[in-house]
């Protein structure tokens, strides 16, 4: 989470400094860039990069690790090679909007592509050899290098094919790294590589693949609509809305990183409590960090978008208090136990039928309400398929779904999350927020007060704080 959060504070910054330096048209062509990028790369990914944190704890020896870690970047770049025939294809038959973008980006997105997605095991490898501090090294220079490139060629040039052309050279750099480094760490070697080997790597990622595609599908739905029948400026500040809160990536994954390779092995020697348990501590905690960031943002939501990207963007802000609810629901991560018992067709069944679901009620609720119907229909799907998702582990760890989510346990800490928020939301009827300092006044006002109950209710004990850098007292004498 540390190595994370170093990264994430930098890339934080790369919004609201090309919103300045840009005009709301040529940024909602730098968002076009992303979300076509966004969007195909899990295709062409298709759930191997992560299929590595199911294999690779399962096998001991450096031969059959360095066959699955070679396999795997021989797929990778290969769904790359795929993509330039994609974007070749949008820039042909598709028009303004998204086919622009790939028209006028067509060779900075393949190579890109390549370095993107020929890169994205490097993680995975790291957290599925417990070396969580190499992970932490590799993702906060990676992810931080990237944002300062973006950050320097927007704040010079004022141009976004500079951009464009800037982040297409350091991801040329960025694969070079990985392949050398991998190499040398690993071997590469194709003495392990077989039919068999592929097949059985396929059957694992390709269903949590095109699970991750429909996900991908749903949760871009609304971006591709709001393009597709409102145009590029339109589509800039409907982006802004759908902002996605940095620190909640930054927790989820990390947490996520840690869990689900525990679960594997859970599963594997058939502990069904000790998955349904590690699951359920693992969603309390993560609560117990989204929960305030949920109240604090929508409380804050117009002074928090005014102020980072300026009152050009100020009509974002509804769109971004719906998308906060997106994010409350996503504190509940359903899908672990569902994938570490290789179940990943059920996940992808749910996900294909949700995107159809958000692309017909988006369109519908979108004629009847306008842009604000498209971000609801995004709640209304991913809870349905969260609900859905959920009775369906229940049932893989043999427990009552009410038995799995700790209903009581999340209920006392979105009170205890919503107490300084009440407060917080009187103060600002006489302190209006109107600047940056303000802003981090009040998000360190409101964090102390959300300490203080939470240390006087022990919703968090300093035990968990000390667990999260290291070992807990209690683990400390069980390993003694």
């Amino acid at each position: 989470m540390v190595g994370r959060l170093l990264s994430y504070a930098v890339m934080f910054i790369v919004p609201l400094v090309n919103v300045r330096t840009l005009s709301v048209e040529e940024y909602g062509y730098y968002r076009q860039f992303w979300l076509i990028l966004e969007t195909l790369t899990p295709m062409l990914i298709l759930g191997f990069s992560r299929s590595l944190l199911y294999y690779l704890p399962r096998h001991d020896t450096r031969e059959e690790r360095g066959a699955y870690i070679t396999q795997t970047v021989m797929f990778l770049i290969f769904g790359s090679l795929v993509a330039m025939a994609v974007y070749s294809l949008m820039g042909q038959f598709l028009g303004e909007g998204l086919g622009a973008a790939a028209r006028a980006f067509y060779w900075r997105l393949c190579f890109f592509t390549l370095g993107w997605i020929g890169t994205d095991y490097m993680e995975v490898i790291f957290v599925a050899q417990e070396r969580p501090l190499a992970q932490s090294v590799y993702h906060a220079t990676a992810w931080g290098v990237q944002a300062a490139v973006v950050i320097a060629a927007s704040y010079l040039s004022h141009d976004v094919n500079t951009i464009i052309w800037a982040l297409t050279i350091y991801s040329a750099a960025r694969l070079l790294f990985a392949i050398v480094y991998t190499n040398a760490r690993y071997k590469f070697s194709f003495h392990g590589v077989s039919w068999q080997s592929i097949r059985e790597q396929a059957h694992f990622a390709v269903p949590v693949g095109l699970a991750g595609i429909a996900l991908i599908l749903v949760s871009q739905t609304d971006k591709f609509i709001i393009s597709r029948y409102m145009g590029r400026e339109a589509f800039a500040v409907y982006s802004v809305g759908a902002f996605q809160v940095p620190l909640a990536n930054v927790i989820q994954t990390s947490i996520g990183n840690v869990t689900f390779p525990l679960i594997s092995k859970y599963q594997k020697a058939g502990n069904l409590a000790a998955m349904a348990d590690l699951w359920r501590r693992a969603t309390i905690k993560t609560a117990t960090l989204f929960f305030p960031m949920f109240v604090f943002l929508e409380l804050t939501a117009r002074p928090f978008i005014t102020i980072l990207f300026t009152e050009k963007y100020a009509a974002a802000t509804p769109v971004f208090m719906i998308y906060m609810l997106l994010f409350l629901r996503s504190s509940v991560e359903t899908g672990a136990i569902i994938q570490a018992s290789n179940r990943t067709v059920f996940v992808m069944a749910c996900f294909f039928v949700g995107f159809g679901m958000n692309l017909g009620l988006g369109i519908l609720l979108f004629k009847s309400f306008g842009r604000l119907g498209v971000p609801i229909s995004a709640v209304f799907t991913m809870t349905m398929i969260g609900v859905v998702t959920l009775v369906y582990s229940a049932r893989l760890v043999k427990v009552s779904v009410f038995k799995l989510f700790p209903t009581a346990e999340l209920i006392k800490r979105f009170l205890a999350a919503a107490l300084p928020g009440a407060v917080l939301w009187l103060a600002y009827k006489k302190f209006p927020v109107t600047n940056f300092l303000q802003l981090l006044a009040a998000c360190a006002i409101y964090t102390v007060m959300y300490a203080i109950v939470c240390y006087v209710t022990k919703i968090v004990t300093f035990d968990d704080v000390r667990a999260m850098f290291g070992r807990s007292p209690a683990q400390q004498q069980t390993t003694a």
